[in-house]
């Protein structure tokens, strides 16, 4: 009878807690706690009292369901890698407004890093300083490089593997890095050159930014 008993009781503690560790936090600082459902711009709250909410007034999400936590809601400038969608030497620069929610990656008094993806997971990166009211999406898109008519364009250029079609890297984010930092002389010039959209190189020259003063 107390095994019996004591099984009831753990099963109803765990119940608990899984119904109680799911919430989101508003814009006001309330707390809001139940299954989180994100569609058309509106968290669906299940629980003790069923509850929808207007993205633009949530700005933080704890869910078993998604794996971000800060809610940002933006105009996505979208890019693609397929090379068979991308057109030769033309940006797509595509958006959508949505619902984007981030892990934050890296946190510091000077400047925060933010990563999350799509629907099509495709990983974007936000930034934000201490004079952003929200996280700034860092922005990169990609188009066709090289090819015969690069070539006869601009042969000194375009020379050996250059010549062949490949994929260029329109690198909006170090523009958008540099206005920020450029003043800072521990980000050397090649670091700017090889700065990469990724989360360690990302991370890198951030972490040399913070060590200027």
């Amino acid at each position: 009878m107390k095994l019996i008993f004591l099984a009831s009781f753990l099963i109803l503690v765990e119940l608990c807690f899984s119904q109680n560790k799911d919430y989101l936090i508003t814009q006001n600082n309330d707390t809001i706690w139940g299954k989180i459902k994100l569609k058309n711009k509106i968290f669906h709250v299940t629980g003790n009292n069923n509850i929808d909410i207007n993205a633009a007034a949530v700005k933080k999400v704890n869910s078993s369901n998604y794996k971000g936590t800060a809610v940002v809601n933006c105009t996505l400038q979208l890019y693609n890698e397929n090379l068979a969608d991308l057109q030769m030497g033309w940006v797509n620069e595509s958006a959508k407004d949505t619902v984007m929610l981030l892990d934050e990656v890296l946190l510091s008094s000077k400047i925060n890093l933010y990563y999350g993806t799509d629907n099509f997971k495709s990983q974007y990166f936000f930034y934000q300083t201490p004079l952003d009211s929200f996280p700034i999406q860092l922005v990169v898109r990609y188009y066709l490089g090289g090819g015969l008519t690069a070539y006869n364009n601009d042969p000194g250029n375009n020379r050996s593997e250059r010549s062949r079609v490949h994929i260029e890297e329109d690198k909006g984010y170090v523009n958008q890095l540099r206005a920020i930092m450029g003043q800072c002389n521990k980000i050397p010039e090649a670091m700017w050159e090889n700065l990469s959209y990724r989360i360690y190189s990302l991370k890198a020259v951030i972490k040399k930014y913070n060590k200027c003063k």
